[in-house]
């Protein structure tokens, strides 16, 4: 009778096991979607950084971080090398400026075209009537010879070059014309020195832009036929090829902007 008893106790406490496993199983349970939980809201750095501490904890061989030291390195790397090669492309700017003036000097065109720096840009002016005739988008043949050496001159450095700005300007009167007359004309002689930069020097057109002011953006005041000759004008202006992002103290003149540069001169 006792052993009966004995095996019915035995028997029981067998089957009662199923609660182990079970409880078991609810606590994995828990414990992963706690883990899942976590993952949801974790910052990524935090997570990062955990997964490297756990990968410590349970390797023999200890991790180290030197796979983001060479990331870092090779990024600093190539923004020296963008810095040094941009140094580079001033030097070889700030060269071809000097070289602009010293040879319109010697070929005696230093009279019909002035030429301005900034940082990142270089602008050729061209006065009144130099190229064109008078309210004219005409250009004069026997002064062509000093624009032709101008695209000669870029065409010969295109690698460095940006962009090419073609702008033509106006003066105002004070008689009663025609409105639009003024921005049809300078637009007008805008677009014939575009074309003939692009005939005659091979200038890539991707790289070009004309654009008419009209009357709005002098040079000087419009009080006497002096400062009149000033305003009327066509402007070249190229920009420089960037490497590195200029800071926002920088006095470069942005593609798109060189041209106003003139009006706050």
């Amino acid at each position: 009778m006792r052993k009966r008893n004995q095996e019915g106790k035995k028997e029981k406490d067998n089957t009662d096991r199923w609660l182990l496993t079970y409880a078991d199983v609810m606590n994995n349970l828990l414990i992963l979607f706690m883990v899942l939980y976590a993952m949801s809201v974790i910052d990524a750095s935090k997570f990062a950084a955990l997964a490297a501490e756990l990968a410590n904890a349970f390797s023999t061989v200890p991790m180290t971080n030197e796979a983001t030291q060479y990331d870092e390195l090779v990024l600093n790397n190539s923004a020296l090398d963008l810095l040094q090669e941009d140094q580079q492309l001033q030097e070889q700017f700030d060269k071809l400026y000097e070289t602009i003036n010293s040879k319109l000097k010697e070929n005696g065109y230093d009279q019909l075209v002035s030429v301005d720096k900034g940082d990142n840009f270089i602008r050729f002016r061209f006065g009144e009537n130099v190229l064109f005739y008078p309210d004219s988008p005409i250009m004069k043949t026997d002064k062509v010879s000093v624009l032709k050496f101008v695209g000669d001159t870029l065409a010969g450095v295109n690698s460095l070059i940006s962009t090419i700005e073609i702008g033509g300007h106006t003066a105002t009167t004070g008689q009663k014309t025609d409105s639009f007359f003024s921005w049809e004309l300078s637009s007008d002689r805008a677009i014939a020195v575009l074309e003939y930069l692009v005939t005659n020097c091979y200038l890539p057109e991707s790289k070009m832009t004309a654009t008419g002011f009209s009357r709005y953006h002098p040079v000087a005041k419009n009080d006497t036929e002096a400062n009149r000759k000033l305003n009327r004008r066509v402007e070249i202006t190229i920009t420089r090829v960037i490497k590195t992002k200029p800071p926002a103290s920088s006095t470069a003149v942005p593609a798109g902007e060189a041209s106003k540069a003139a009006a706050a001169e």
